[in-house]
This record gives structure tokens, sequence and C-alpha cells, in this order.
């Protein structure tokens, strides 16, 4: 496929970079303990634990395709949107997930939807993953005090407050694309930068916003209850501080690693969630148990094959369906403003 052609160096290095930040973890967890730790591991829990995943997915499928009814796009049957939305992850492993824009080209080639209209709900998704995200690694100041992640999680607020803001000044935004559309070489584009921003104007509204974030902490409260599964199933005994634990950890660590545009996260999750998990899994902050450095990267490792690699291959598989489905090449053109 010319896409996969496209980004193959880049997915090439991200692999690479997996390999080494898994050795890394391999040399801090003590290979051979971890290797115990991983046996003693209650296995009869990953059917829940991939369920868990599974959930995240539909409901984020669920906001794609309600995101795609909310910019125009009608006609596109569920089943190739659903398709479409998890060929997206294949794309997971190019930096910043830039790739995932992959979806907005599919959608053109199914519907003739135009990828200037669509490309908006990428970005959209970004930002109101990144609040949900927000808001359940925030659970985890009512318990762990800590000035760094206080002050990203500042940033990001301030940083989407800003841009819903400024995108919702629409006579302002008119204006600047009218000095804009003055120049030659940008006049015979503008319709692209219309239809931009006509779709991020629906998207960034304050109900779009609402109903997008609400979903969202749902959706990656999957995945942070998850975690809270894993550890229970390497031997921490439940309780709800380790289920707080579990969505700062997660939480943080996955939109850190989407804020420093990583591809996929890579060496920041892991580094964020083994962590934090080492950090705050003892007394005074659970009750009971301990968290040893092992334990948190047994459960790193456990909770990066549930979430990315397991995601990942699942686009693969999903990206040779719609090949074949929609029959045609799929390859990315320069119809739309560059993100």
């Amino acid at each position: 496929m010319e896409l996969l052609e496209k980004h193959k160096r880049k997915i090439i290095g991200s692999l690479l970079l997996a390999v080494a930040v898994y050795a890394v973890l391999l040399l801090v967890g003590d290979a051979q303990q971890l290797v115990v730790t991983l046996q003693d591991f209650q296995w009869e829990l990953l059917p829940f634990i991939i369920g868990l995943t599974l959930f995240n997915y539909a409901v984020r499928f669920g906001k794609w395709h309600w995101y795609l009814s909310v910019v125009g796009v009608r006609n596109l049957h569920w089943l190739d949107s659903l398709l479409i939305f998890l060929a997206g992850f294949s794309m997971t492993l190019t930096p910043g997930k830039a790739g995932e824009f992959l979806k907005c080209f599919l959608v053109k080639q199914r519907v003739d939807a135009p990828v200037a209209t669509t490309s908006p709900i990428i970005l959209a998704e970004r930002m109101t993953d990144g609040l949900a995200l927000l808001l359940l690694a925030a659970t985890g100041l009512f318990l762990f005090d800590n000035l760094t992640v206080r002050l990203l999680m500042l940033a990001v607020a301030l940083g989407a407050t800003i841009l819903v803001v400024g995108v919702r000044q629409r006579g302002l935004a008119e204006r600047l694309m009218r000095r804009v559309e003055k120049f030659p070489r940008l006049a015979t584009r503008m319709h692209h930068f219309y239809a931009f921003y006509a779709s991020a104007y629906e998207l960034l509204s304050f109900k779009s916003l609402f109903i997008a974030i609400a979903l969202g902490v749902i959706s990656w409260a999957g995945e942070c209850f998850a975690l809270a599964l894993i550890l229970v199933g390497l031997g921490v005994p439940f309780s709800w501080e380790l289920v707080i634990l579990s969505n700062f950890a997660m939480g943080f660590a996955t939109l850190a690693g989407s804020l420093l545009l990583v591809p996929g996260g890579l060496g920041v999750a892991e580094a964020s969630i083994g962590g934090l998990l080492v950090a705050f899994g003892k007394q005074p902050w659970l009750p009971v148990g301990t968290i040893t450095a092992t334990t948190a990267a047994a459960a790193t490792l456990m909770i990066r094959f549930a979430t990315l690699w397991f995601g990942w291959f699942l686009g693969l598989v999903c990206l040779g369906i719609v090949s074949r489905r929609f029959g045609q090449k799929i390859e990315m053109s320069d119809s739309a403003p560059s993100a």
C-alpha cells in the first residue's frame, strides 16, 4: 500500500525504539524476576482486560461516527466507518499520530467527502481525548500531589481553552481568511480552508465539546480500569485507591506521550506509568500492598501490549480489509490544508 510505503521508515524507526524501551524495562525490572512475576499473573483476567480495551474502541468509534454526522457526512455506512476508524490505528506509530489523517482520505474514497471537511475531526478527537485524560488524571490529585503534573494539566487546559475560544471567533477567522485570499498562490485553495474552518467551528461548539469529552472520559476510563485489573492480577490487593492510581498513571502517561508527539508515546508512556506506580504504589497512598519496581514493570508491559500493540495489530488487519473492500490504492493527496 502506498501509504504504508510512505510511512515505512517512520514505523520501522518506532519499532526499533520500542525494542530499546522494552529492553530498558527488562533491565530495570530484573528480567528473571519479571518472568516469574508474569508467570504468576492470573491469566483468567486477560479476556476482561482485552474487553476493556475493546470497550474503549467502541465508545471512541461512536464519537468518530457522530463527529462525521456533525460535519455533514451522513452517507457513510456504519460498517465502513468502523473499518476506517480501526484502520487509523495502523498509523499509531507515526510521530504525533499524524498518519491518522488516513481516515479522512479513506472517507473521501468511500463517499467522496472533502478531506478539508473531515480532517478537523482528527484534531477534535485529539483535543477532546486529551481533556478527558486530563480529567481522569486529575482524580489522582485528590491523593497524590505533584507540582509537575499540576503544571502540565494547567498548560493543557489553558491551551485547549485558547484554541476553542479562538476557533469560535467566527468574525475574526473570516477576516483573516479574506486577507489570506489576497495572496494569488493561496487564493485557489481557499475553499479548502473555508471548509476546514466550518467543520472546526461546528466540532468545537460547546454542545459538541461536552458530548465528546463525556464520551472520552467513559472510553478512556476502560483502559485505566484495565491497568488496575492487571495490578490485581499481579497480586496487588484491590482498593479504590488502586483504581484512582491507575487513572492517574494511565491518564498522565497517555496525555504526556501525545503532547510530546512521540510515536505511540513510546518511552514517555512506559516511564510515566512505571514511575508513578512505584512512586505512589505504597503507603500512605495504598492502604494495603506495595507496588514494587518489578510489579510496575510487568504491569507497564502488559497494559501497553493490551492497548498500544493490540490496537496497532488490529489496525493493520482492518487496513488490509479496507483496501480490499474499497478496491482502491490508499494514498494521500494534497487536496486539504496541512494540519
